[in-house]
């Protein structure tokens, strides 16, 4: 019996070994473990728009096999902007606030976003005093988490203040002519124009659109040239169609070309904004003149 035990004993240490190979998960081999950094690392330009409470996001990542979580903070590290020469003057603390300077990322979290308040006419008005580009140089860092390398934890956001507004997407002159034929158009002939805006959109945005004659002489002045003005028979413009909505950066208000209303010939659609609902209106963007031809 002893003997027999004595075989078997081998054979028991080698089930008991596979046994606890088999608990063993191949799938971590050679995956990197969990750290942090900033995903918009280094020189960071981004538009600040001059609203109340303007907040700008900025990106942590956590990399790897998702196994740890911790804290990490956000501060600012005046010694970075010493590696852009003088491009950039330090922004005075006056005109931001770091709203979450402390953020935990559980285990499986990817992301997190620092929020930062800046001040945009306070900005606008110091450059515009001074002279001077300027600057907020973040660091990253976390007691809990890994970091990545040193580079990739340093954001310097350089905010570029801007008027919130929208306008024609393809403002001035139209590269395309639009052609109604007289005899094989529709009776209408449905077009579109499209209208966008320069930031974010977060409300349902009204706006009119008219035919400027003005703006019409405006440019066959500038420009030398004589176009004629698109009698108002021979267009409908879809004034339902004067919305942005909740969400979107762009959209189409839509127009109508009326056969056989003028005689043939080459005419010009000047399409103008005339007001808005919220924030303005570009004025470099506010026009689009759109080339007509009637034709046999």
């Amino acid at each position: 019996m002893m003997n027999k035990l004595n075989r078997l004993l081998p054979i028991l240490i080698c089930v008991l070994m596979l046994a606890g190979s088999a608990c063993e998960d191949p799938r971590m081999n050679n995956m990197a473990g969990d750290q942090v950094y900033l995903n918009n690392f280094g020189e960071n330009e981004q538009n600040v728009f001059k609203w109340e409470h303007f907040t700008y996001q900025l990106p942590v990542i956590k990399s790897g096999v998702g196994q740890l979580g911790g804290v990490v903070a956000l501060h600012v590290d005046e010694a970075v902007l010493a590696n852009y020469g003088d491009k950039y003057a330090l922004l005075p603390a006056a005109l931001y606030k770091i709203k979450t300077p402390e953020l935990t990322l559980g285990k499986s979290d990817y992301n997190a976003f620092f929020e930062i308040e800046f001040d945009a006419a306070g900005i606008e008005a110091l450059e515009e005093k001074t002279g001077l580009r300027y600057a907020v140089p973040f660091r990253l860092s976390s007691g809990t988490i890994k970091t990545a390398a040193d580079q990739q934890l340093c954001s310097v956001v350089v905010p570029n203040v801007l008027e919130p507004y929208i306008q024609f997407k393809t403002a001035g002159l139209s590269p395309a002519t639009l052609s109604v034929s007289t005899t094989n158009s529709p009776a209408e002939t449905k077009c579109y124009a499209f209208v966008q805006t320069n930031y974010h959109n977060k409300a349902d945005l009204q706006y009119k659109v008219a035919v400027s004659e003005a703006a019409l002489a405006k440019y066959n002045k500038e420009n030398g040239t004589d176009h004629k003005l698109l009698p108002a028979a021979a267009y409908k413009i879809d004034e339902t169609s004067f919305t942005i909505a909740n969400q979107n950066n762009e959209q189409a208000l839509s127009y109508y070309l009326i056969k056989g209303k003028v005689s043939n010939g080459e005419y010009m659609l000047p399409l103008e904004i005339t007001s808005v609902s919220k924030y303005g209106i570009n004025p470099a963007g506010s026009t689009m003149l759109v080339p007509v031809k009637i034709e046999d």
